[in-house]
């Protein structure tokens, strides 16, 4: 009797060892990965003093196919009122996602009294100019837009949804020269000493593409953070990772870094865009998208307006005349935001 008693007693203090170190294992480990973890960084700008620099688009594409076939995404929060753009174009509001010296890309400000986001482009072409697409917004809400560029067409998509279609040739280099002097830039442009066309607010989820997006692609990952391995087409990818320092990463794995740039001698001074924490990304599910989220086109054979002035040095050949565009009526594709979600 002794004997079984002791084996029960054993059994019972081995049983006890066994759950003290579970319980203590527990203590150790590594909570389980939120979808808040790591922490999203978006940057911000302050429309005065700064912005960010990449690399010419000749690089970043490789060729000069950027002219005539591109889509650009991003994802966007104004923090103040509009400024009345300074000349009669797009290329004279504020630069959000685009070229410079400023001949296509997404801007913002007000033109001809609307307040609108732009998605343009200047083909110099004699009969449509300007060709720009106004994309409505309510400021300081989060807006996602995206620019697609090909078969002498300029598309403009408002959260994945189509807003406005034009016919657009071939965007010009940098000042009718070479293609190879364009750069791309976000947050704003700048031409000294005090020719400034800087967006105020918060900028997240730069994509650069080779290639025509559609509406389907794009709303495929809207919500989402690209992962690895990444498509071709995907020249640079801008997701905001780095958190702090001067550097923009491309996180496509391109090498296309951007440089944050500070305005010197401005007043108020200012400061270099801030790394700030993302209210993009959130915890729980991929959100869906309603049945009823849909877009009714009505479309207008209203043509661009023809440039008053032209700032292509004289002998530049323009590109053929195009049939008149399309654009659709910017108050048909009020949409609700619904926040991306980090898988």
């Amino acid at each position: 009797m002794k004997s079984i008693s002791r084996i029960r007693y054993l059994k019972r203090i081995f049983l006890l060892i066994i759950i003290i170190f579970m319980g203590t294992s527990a203590l150790f480990q590594k909570p389980a990965t939120s979808y808040a973890d790591p922490v999203n960084y978006s940057l911000e700008f302050d429309g005065w003093s700064n912005y960010v620099a990449t690399k010419k688009e000749l690089i970043i594409f490789g060729d000069s196919s950027w002219q005539s076939t591109k889509s650009i995404s991003v994802w966007i929060k104004p923090l103040a009122p509009s400024p009345v753009c300074t000349g009669p174009d797009p290329g004279s509001c504020q630069l959000i996602v685009g070229d410079r010296p400023r001949f296509w890309g997404i801007y913002r400000g007000i033109l001809n009294g609307q307040d609108r986001i732009w998605v343009w482009n200047f083909d110099n072409s004699p009969t449509s100019g300007f060709d720009s697409i106004p994309i409505i917004y309510e400021n300081g809400e989060w807006i996602h837009i995206t620019l697609v560029h090909h078969n002498n067409r300029l598309d403009a998509y408002r959260f994945g949804f189509l807003a406005g279609s034009r016919e657009s040739g071939m965007s010009v280099g940098a000042d009718g020269g070479p293609a190879d002097h364009t750069v791309l830039h976000i947050g704003g442009g700048f031409t000294p000493p005090d020719r400034k066309f800087l967006f105020h607010g918060q900028i997240d989820e730069v994509r650069v593409y080779n290639q025509l997006l559609t509406g389907d692609e794009i709303r495929e990952n809207i919500h989402n953070e690209l992962t690895p391995p990444f498509e071709s087409a995907l020249k640079a990818y801008y997701k905001m990772s780095n958190g702090s320092g001067l550097i923009l990463n491309d996180d496509s794995g391109n090498g296309n870094d951007g440089v944050l740039v500070h305005i010197e001698g401005q007043n108020p001074e200012g400061n270099y865009p801030l790394w700030v924490i993302s209210e993009l990304f959130g915890n729980g599910p991929t959100p869906t998208l309603p049945p009823t989220f849909t877009v009714t086109a009505t479309f207008t054979n209203t043509p661009s307006p023809t440039p008053t002035a032209t700032r292509l040095p004289p002998g530049f050949t323009p590109q053929p005349s195009l049939t008149p565009s399309r654009t659709l009526d910017p108050n048909m594709n009020n949409f609700l935001f619904l926040p991306m979600v980090k898988k």
